[in-house]
């Protein structure tokens, strides 16, 4: 989702005001207006961060740094959305009034939907600026902010999946940590001895509450064992295809047979919880979590994804910083404080605040970066591994609905109610039919 920094904010739904001169103050989530009253003096831009935690604080000290140094924009920030994931849906709604922010945090994932409506603004020439450095961003970032060559945002965040394991659990079952060039079976072994039903400590965990937590774990498998997502045009399924079949063949003998892999069918996400209390052998995760995981004082260690013939390929989510056009001033405002929010200096600060991927390689050479990479205990294993990140989820309007199918296919397979291959083969039949559909 990318997954990057799930958040947890909320935001009031605006009354709508009948007299002519309230009209006016219907603008971007401030209350500031659309039009003339931006024509002199400070230009006002919003910005739905869709951060929680020590990324909203984070942000927020940055945007207070920001706007005394440019008493020329005032950039006023708002959660946006619930959660991160609830900011497509709040964003389409807004984007149907002037109620829409000048930029907002969204997933890369997102990028496809967003490109085709005529609010988002179009940063090409912006991104071809000097200052801007866009060739500093790694290549997977500038990928998931480009659409058919349109630039829509800035890169935000950069993540990918690791596995973190329990240092305890493991030296308690007497099993070595893993070695880079570990495999599947030897997850699949590590996951058995480190399960134990009376305690109620499972080997490691699996999402099946439909969304593409479920879904996103499952295609580095696939892509490892040399299979793929959709059809080079994008207009056919083929993740049910031997190499499909495999992943999720191995993830059910583990929930199956070995019993070793817990099915957390909650929202909130309940397999965090379980490992950061000592009973989870191993868990599928990225950056994100280890600012939760130094909370909890879990004793873990991180290693690249196990391997399929030697390809540690994994999955990775970047996510934007997408710009929408309320009038020319505020797009180039929007550019100017993205410019100033994404350079090297201002990102290790976010980093270490958040325990965030660096989003460009000059921030690798920064003098602060060893103190980074001090702070967070196997973040240099999850940068080093941005290098395994090779493909990214489909750039397709109908990626959600083909991840729901496949969400869909994976529960029923996981609980024994369905077999890899005829799970697979039902969901792509309904992915088939969504991709038939036009402007896909």
């Amino acid at each position: 989702m990318s997954r990057a920094l799930t958040a947890t904010q909320g935001r009031p739904i605006r009354r709508a005001l009948a007299a002519v001169t309230g009209l006016a103050l219907l603008a971007t989530g401030c209350g500031s207006p659309a039009g003339s009253e931006q024509a002199s003096g400070p230009v006002r831009i919003t910005v739905w961060d869709g951060q929680s935690d020590a990324a909203a604080k984070s942000i927020a000290k940055l945007v207070a740094r920001f706007n005394q140094a440019h008493p020329d924009i005032k950039v006023i920030l708002e959660s946006g959305a619930a959660t991160a994931d609830g900011m497509l849906p709040k964003l389409t709604a807004a984007l149907t009034s002037d109620a829409y922010p000048d930029i907002a945090y969204l997933y890369g994932s997102w990028a496809p939907n967003l490109a085709r409506n005529p609010k988002t603004a179009d940063l090409t020439q912006y991104a071809k600026d000097p200052a801007v450095g866009w060739a500093d961003f790694w290549a997977s970032e500038r990928e998931a902010a480009t659409v058919e060559g349109k630039v829509i945002g800035f890169p935000a965040v950069v993540d990918n999946m690791v596995v973190l394991y329990n240092k305890k659990l493991l030296a308690k079952a007497g099993i070595e940590a893993p070695k880079p060039d570990w495999t599947w079976d030897d997850f699949r072994a590590i996951a058995k001895k480190t399960t134990d039903a009376g305690s109620g400590t499972f080997g490691t965990t699996w999402a099946i509450s439909g969304g593409e937590e479920a879904v996103w774990g499952l295609w580095p498998l696939v892509w490892q064992a040399g299979g793929d997502v959709l059809s080079p045009d994008r207009k056919k399924a083929v993740f049910n295809s031997a190499a499909g079949q495999q992943a999720l063949g191995l993830l059910r003998g583990m929930a199956i047979d070995d019993k070793s892999l817990y099915l957390d069918s909650s929202p909130a996400e309940k397999g965090q919880k379980l490992f950061e209390s000592g009973r989870l052998g191993m868990f599928l995760a990225g950056p994100w979590v280890l600012p939760d995981l130094q909370a909890a004082k879990v004793d873990y260690g991180v290693a690249q994804l196990p391997g399929t013939n030697g390809n540690h390929e994994t999955v990775s989510g970047p996510d934007n910083w997408v710009v929408f056009k309320h009038d020319d001033r505020r797009v180039k405002a929007a550019t100017t404080f993205l410019t100033w929010l994404t350079a090297a200096e201002q990102q290790l600060e976010w980093m270490k605040d958040t325990g965030s991927l660096p989003i460009r390689e000059s921030i690798t050479k920064l003098p602060g970066y060893q103190d980074y990479l001090t702070k967070y205990p196997g973040i240099e294993v999850i940068s080093t591994n941005l290098a395994n990140a090779k493909r990214v989820r489909p750039p397709t309007t109908r990626y959600p609905r083909v991840s729901a199918f496949v969400a869909e296919a994976i529960a029923q397979t996981l609980l024994g109610k369905a077999d890899p291959k005829t799970a697979l083969d039902e969901a792509a039949a309904k992915a088939d039919a969504a991709l038939a559909v036009p402007g896909s």
